[in-house]
């Protein structure tokens, strides 16, 4: 394989989808809530918050190389799970990757700064501070939060509050009330839910390095059972917004999504422990992720 085409790989971009639907929330909800929108920092939170994520994903390759976590996941290993193994497989070099990480992250860090400049206070500064944190926090040294049962506390805050505040405040500059907070929510948790669902195949080897996922820590039915509750409570967040919050009633349109959860706690259920065919749950659940969120910052828009 071509360097350039396993490094391709190596960013696994179609999980840009959640990161998307994170940013189109809160710039959508900031034209609505306030009625301002601004295309070039909408582009640049996009860009910037893309260019994060690419280096998360990376950095996590690169950490699950260097604790063994790739090397003894086989059996768990789906194109959605187990990393991209473009390490493992020697088609990029652990120091390659660290370096591609931190060169995504350094990108993300210029757009940021140059946001926190254009913009009042430094909200924004302190959000991509934290980013950078998580980005090699989540399963990285010294904090490996992932090994202290935080990981996913870590997925939520960065995929909720940071990205959908941080898209937020740069149309806006303030916050001026807790409705912004709450909108967040939804992106956090169904993003949560692409992590806890990936978990599943992946939890053997997890356990293997150390690592204290909610899978591990619960085990997989009450897992399921978290994964719907939580998927339906982004479902009652939206009827709260808008019998206390004033949404627009297009927020409704949300609910056309409302099978996928269902589908996916039934064909995990059904297909535990056989991850070829685990693969429909993941699938229904990234699905949801983009639908349920671009739906809803469209709501906001029209």
């Amino acid at each position: 394989m071509k360097k350039a085409k396993a490094i391709v790989i190596l960013l696994r971009l179609p999980f840009l989808t959640v990161t998307v639907g994170a940013v189109l929330l809160g710039s959508a909800f900031a034209c609505w809530h306030r009625g301002q929108f601004n295309t070039l920092h909408f582009i640049l939170a996009l860009i910037g918050s893309c260019f994060f994520h690419i280096a998360t994903n990376v950095a996590n390759d690169y950490f699950d190389f260097k604790s063994g976590a790739d090397a003894v996941n086989v059996s768990g290993t789906t194109p959605f799970s187990g990393g991209s193994r473009m390490i493992l497989e020697g088609f990029v070099s652990p120091d390659q990757a660290l370096l591609v990480s931190i060169i995504f992250a350094l990108l993300g860090s210029a757009i940021g700064l140059y946001l926190n400049f254009v913009t009042e206070a430094n909200a924004i500064l302190i959000i991509g501070m934290l980013a950078v944190i998580f980005i090699y926090g989540y399963n990285g040294v010294p904090l490996k939060l992932v090994n202290k049962g935080l990981g996913e506390l870590a997925i939520f805050t960065a995929w909720g509050p940071l990205i959908v505040l941080g898209s937020y405040y740069v149309q806006v500059e303030s916050f001026p009330s807790f409705w912004p907070l709450i909108v967040a929510i939804p992106s956090g948790l169904m993003t949560t839910l692409v992590l806890l669902i990936n978990e599943f195949a992946d939890r053997d080897a997890d356990a293997s390095v150390g690592r204290r996922t909610w899978v591990i820590l619960l085990g997989f039915k009450k897992s399921l059972r978290l994964y719907l509750c939580l998927a339906l409570l982004c479902y009652v967040i939206v009827i709260l917004g808008i019998l206390f919050g004033n949404w627009p009633l297009l927020s409704l349109l949300v609910f056309v999504t409302i099978p996928l959860p269902f589908l996916a706690y039934k064909a995990g259920s059904q297909s535990l422990g056989k991850w070829t065919a685990f693969l429909a749950a993941v699938k229904a659940t990234i699905l949801m992720n983009f639908l349920f969120l671009v739906i809803l910052s469209v709501s906001f828009w029209i």
